[in-house]
């Protein structure tokens, strides 16, 4: 029976597991912000946290952005919600997610110059570069809030979409797949025909 299933259906349960599924990476990412000291790993984190929350609002394989499901999304009643929101968009956006001039002060260097990033004189031509980071742990915990609400908004509203097309569709004990229209992605390391890697 589960075969009946209609594609908008399957498509739009679909967009909504992986959404949540985003969100659970974007949480521990957080969680994990507010544990680690070491900069490098809090970067990477912070990195993870913002690309994982910006995840389901963009269009890929065929799933379509959660917008569908919310179209007025930021919607929340305290407006510094929206605001939080807002931010990790730019963030992903302007700093995170693409190259670009924002956030990122690149330095020519000459020899006998001081090395803005290091402090040490440098003994030959070079360059140093300083990127902006939101590592700070007040920032962390103010965008924490909006992750959360829209985890448990998806939660919730999972829960009803997974009742009321498994309860139209499907038979007592069964499990299906939702989406096989596309093969496994395997990756490979190239090797030259004698069998030695490239």
């Amino acid at each position: 029976m589960a075969t009946d299933i209609p594609k908008p259906s399957r498509t739009r349960l679909v967009r909504l597991i992986s959404a949540r599924a985003d969100l659970d990476y974007a949480t521990e990412a957080c969680r994990l912000l507010l544990l680690v000291e070491h900069k490098p790993i809090r970067y990477h984190l912070f990195v993870s946290m913002v690309m994982a929350y910006n995840r389901p609002f963009t269009e890929s394989e065929g799933i379509g952005s959660i917008r569908c499901e919310y179209p007025n999304y930021p919607d929340y009643a305290d407006s510094e919600m929206n605001v939080r929101h807002q931010r990790m968009v730019d963030m992903r956006n302007k700093f995170l997610g693409h190259s670009s001039v924002h956030g990122t002060r690149a330095f020519l260097l000459s020899p006998g110059a001081t090395d803005p990033s290091t402090g040490q004189i440098v003994s030959s031509y070079g360059y140093a570069v300083a990127k902006l980071h939101f590592l700070r742990r007040e920032f962390i915990l103010w965008l924490s809030p909006l992750i959360d609400a829209l985890a448990s908004r998806l939660s919730i509203d999972l829960r009803a979409v997974c009742t009321e097309i498994g309860g139209t569709y499907l038979s007592p004990a069964e499990v299906i797949e939702l989406d096989r229209r596309h093969e496994d992605f395997t990756w490979s390391i190239p090797t030259e025909p004698n069998g030695t890697v490239e």
